[in-house]
């Protein structure tokens, strides 16, 4: 036996199903406010991420900077001018002897030079006083060494085989009677001027071994006369 359904109720029953219908399509097609959304989120990093070309350039640390460069007057600086001399005339470079001045005696006194002569082969420089003082045979000091007469000092560049002179002036010993403690000497003891090794100078006679009695007194060097 067949059943009929009024016709009030099919209607009802189609319209419920085209609304489920058009329910259904809306709740699977994404809306269209989400697709600039998602697209945003993958999009690179913005333009203000990126270094800008000031931050590079003040961050880099390979240029250097304009007041690390040296400046002309400093690279000049580093080479001074060169000595005339290549150095001091040492005693290992010097020849020495010990001559009597044309005219140089005097009341109880006498004058004589020093004569130092470039033995080595380069060119050396002697300026100043000399050391000197009394030696016995075996070496030894006697007395007190020599006092300085002061006097302008200039330099002395002496090439091979020249010389350069130290006037000194020699007091004889006996002119102190017995507080002078007459001893025999062998010669002179000479150190070069601004040199610690010493060269020996003959001369004999008698000097004060009394450290207190002053026998000779030295001139600073100066070019030999011709």
């Amino acid at each position: 036996m067949t059943t009929r359904v009024p016709a009030s109720r099919l209607l009802a029953a189609t319209v419920a199903l085209g609304t489920l219908a058009l329910t259904g399509c809306a709740s699977g097609e994404p809306a269209e406010e989400a697709g600039p959304a998602s697209s945003a989120s993958a999009e690179p990093p913005t333009a203000e991420a990126e270094p800008t070309p000031s931050q590079s350039t003040s961050g880099s640390s390979a240029e250097p900077s304009e007041s690390s460069e040296p400046t002309p007057s400093a690279t000049a600086d580093e080479s001074p001018t060169a000595s005339p001399a290549d150095g001091v005339c040492t005693a290992d470079m010097l020849g020495a002897v010990l001559e009597t001045e044309m005219g140089g005696g005097a009341a109880g006194s006498v004058y004589r030079q020093i004569i130092f002569t470039n033995t080595a082969g380069e060119e050396c420089e002697i300026t100043g006083y000399p050391g000197v003082s009394y030696v016995d045979a075996a070496g030894n000091q006697v007395g007190a060494p020599a006092d300085r007469e002061p006097a302008e000092s200039a330099e002395v560049i002496l090439a091979p085989g020249e010389s350069a002179v130290a006037p000194v002036k020699q007091t004889n010993a006996q002119n102190y009677g017995a507080d002078c403690e007459l001893t025999d000497v062998a010669g002179l003891r000479v150190y070069p001027p601004n040199d610690t090794e010493s060269l020996i100078v003959d001369q004999t006679g008698t000097a004060c071994a009394a450290e207190d009695i002053v026998l000779m007194t030295v001139a600073p060097t100066k070019p030999l006369s011709p």
